[in-house]
Order: structure tokens, then sequence, then C-alpha cells
């Protein structure tokens, strides 16, 4: 019962009867009043009662939960699903055996699924914390790659002196990208391009030429995850 609608002699008095059959604070409530009442004459005759609507608000993890689980068993998904609240953030994080279908080609289907969720919370709940969906950890292991791809870039552009340019990524990798490197004594980064074409461009920093000895076109590849960073001319 998260809404009720409840009687009384006054406002005041139909409120904390209300909050009674609830049994939560008034700062647990959303309170609508629907009609104020009438004392009548003589608070005897045409005596008409406030009437007030009391909505509980519900604890934004338990409703996103609620949504989550209940997306997932459209999907016809057998999961589980724990939560914790960091940096003012829902992290979920799903345990399935379908774990790498719903991670799609390179997390697409996990990001879809998260924007699925924090438009339905934003909309239902009104919710401003964003929501972030993992799978078995898939974004921590992620990140963690994202870190070493980055350092092994800047090692790349120290030594041969030119620019790396990795491959299009999304705001949240591109951020580790510049988090990582942004007290790095020889390198820096800026992002370029637009849209989905958006990418981290790797340089040193002015005084610093590297300790390549020539300038020969070439390509690295840090890691093999598909990232491979080309060299600007």
């Amino acid at each position: 019962m998260n809404i009720i609608e409840q009687q009384g002699k006054t406002v005041d008095i139909a409120i904390e009867e209300g909050l009674v059959k609830l049994g939560v604070s008034k700062e647990k409530v959303g309170i609508e009043v629907i009609d104020k009442g009438k004392k009548g004459i003589f608070g005897l005759f045409g005596v008409i009662p406030a009437m007030v609507r009391l909505t509980l608000i519900q604890d934004g993890t338990g409703v996103a939960t609620q949504m989550l689980n209940e997306v997932l068993r459209l999907m016809n998904i057998k999961s589980g699903v724990t939560s914790q609240e960091k940096d003012g953030k829902l992290i979920f994080d799903i345990v399935s055996g379908d774990a790498q279908f719903l991670i799609g080609k390179n997390g697409q289907t996990l990001d879809a699924l998260q924007y699925l969720i924090n438009i339905m919370m934003k909309k239902n709940c009104r919710s401003k914390k964003d929501i972030i969906l993992d799978i078995d950890q898939y974004r921590i292991k992620k990140d963690d790659d994202i870190v070493q791809l980055a350092v092994e870039a800047a090692a790349h552009v120290i030594k041969t002196g030119k620019d790396v340019v990795l491959d299009p990524m999304g705001s949240h990798e591109r951020q580790i990208i510049h988090v990582t490197l942004q007290n790095h004594r020889k390198v820096n980064t800026k992002s370029i391009g637009d849209g989905e074409e958006r990418k981290v461009v790797i340089f040193l920093k002015q005084g610093n030429n590297g300790n390549g000895k020539g300038r020969e076109k070439n390509s690295c590849q840090p890691r093999n995850d598909n990232r491979q960073c080309t060299i600007r001319t």
C-alpha cells in the first residue's frame, strides 16, 4: 500500500491517522490535501471532513531493484542483483549465467539496459541519482583495462615522440584516460571529434621531445582488445 486517502476532522488529524496506517513518519510521505473540510453550523450540521492523500516515498534503491528485476524477468533472464551507493550513484551488479548476452558487443547491451533503467527512474520516481549497471564486475575490469591502455599509450608517445590517437570511446572511458594521465610529467591529453567519433589524443607536453630516434610512420597496439592506436603525422 503506497498511496492512501484518509479522512479526519481536520487536515492535521487526517494526516496523523494516515501516517499511523502507513506506519511511517511524516518525512516519508508526500501529502496532498484533497479537501480542507468544513466545520458546519455550530460544528454539528453540514460538517464535511478533511480529506488528504498520502503517497509513500519509496527508497530509490528499492524501486530501481524492482524495475531491473522486472525487465530481466521479461527478458527471460535468470539473475541475482546486488546494490550499493557510491559517490552519489546507485551501482547494481547483476550476477547471471547469461552475462555475455547481457553485456553484448563492447558492452552495448549493458549500456542500453542501463539507459532504460535511468529513464524509467527519472520518469517514475524523479530520481536525481545516476544508476550504473554492471555484470559480474565487467565495468570494473574494463576500467582497469582502460587505465592500462592509457599508461602504455603514454609510454609509446614518450618513446616515439609522436601523438597517439585512440579509437573512439564513450565519455566514461575518455574521462578515465584524462584522469589517469592528468598529472603525468611528460604527456597531456585532449578529446577531438564529435558524437560517436569522439576520441582521445595523447601528446607530449611542450619541452618534451620523447626518446624516439626516428619519425617513421607506424601504429601501436597497447593491448589486444581492438583498441588500436594510430600515430598522427
